[in-house]
């Protein structure tokens, strides 16, 4: 396992999630486990932030040791992803991680039926699974082509979704499940980012179930400005507790670091993200 360690901050974060992991342990595990044969996982802690364009080479030089930040997601795929990304090649992969950053890969594909939004891609009931496979196919071609290795956590991204509709609750479940059994089929950990009183309530309740795979980690959206990645009101502290968890906790705002203004989302992070040769 690689440590990308943050701020003292970040420790604090990760002893708690560390104790909370002791509970782990004893749960039943799912319908689809991580694959023995799978490499060790680069693991982010402290904060990162996420921003909807790959930020330039020369913004990402200028945010490093001048920002409290040390990992920065990248839109790699999907059809429902918002922005173009001009600067997010293989060779801009390797120059910003080895400047130091770590990148949370998040695949922006198709959307739950019922999802409270104008994302115009969606899956439904009759094919949430057959999509869920096909978003992570691509996702790992996606990946694959910009150097993420093997062992590399990939995020779907499940913006917020109406869960007064119960057929949308499971067809949820299904796409995940579906993304999860097919990236570990090709070697990747598969992640999700979750809304906090929607996707994470719907997979949090069928954490042991055997007839739903479990993702390897979870990515929650609550914009509170507490980066604590324990005491979640919506998921209990013993789910997703070995280096699984990282949390969105305040959203859209400009921060500039290095003379450099970016507009961002601020997270914290014990999890999996990408791997790339040589980092």
């Amino acid at each position: 396992m690689t440590l990308r360690r943050g701020s003292v901050m970040a420790l604090v974060l990760t002893a708690a999630a560390t104790l909370a992991g002791g509970q782990a342990a004893a749960s039943a595990p799912s319908a689809d486990t991580e694959p023995a044969a799978m490499p060790e996982p680069t693991i982010a802690q402290g904060l990162g932030f996420d921003t909807c364009t790959a930020p330039s080479v020369a913004a990402l030089q200028a945010w490093w040791g001048t920002s409290p930040y040390e990992t920065v997601n990248i839109y790699f795929g999907g059809l429902n992803r918002g922005c173009q990304q001009p600067n997010l090649t293989p060779s801009w992969v390797q120059t910003v991680t080895g400047i130091g950053w770590g990148l949370l890969p998040t695949y922006m594909g198709y959307q739950p039926s019922c999802m409270l939004g104008t994302k115009p891609h969606r899956y439904t009931e009759a094919n949430a699974s057959s999509i869920g496979t096909s978003d992570a196919q691509d996702a790992i071609t996606q990946a694959q082509a910009l150097g993420l290795l093997p062992g590399s956590a990939l995020y779907a991204d499940v913006e917020h979704y109406d869960r007064s509709d119960a057929s949308c609750v499971n067809v949820v479940r299904n796409y995940v499940s579906a993304w999860v059994r097919t990236l570990h089929a090709a070697d990747y950990r598969a992640g999700v980012y979750v809304h906090q009183n929607s996707g994470l309530i719907d997979l949090s309740a069928v954490y042991d179930s055997p007839d739903h795979a479990r993702p390897d980690a979870v990515w929650m959206a609550r914009w509170d400005g507490n980066p604590a990645l324990t005491g979640w009101p919506t998921a209990p502290d013993s789910q997703w507790s070995n280096h699984q968890r990282a949390k969105q906790y305040e959203g859209d705002h400009n921060e500039t670091w290095g003379g450099v203004t970016i507009n961002i989302d601020s997270d914290s992070l014990d999890a999996p993200i990408a791997t790339v040769a040589g980092r």
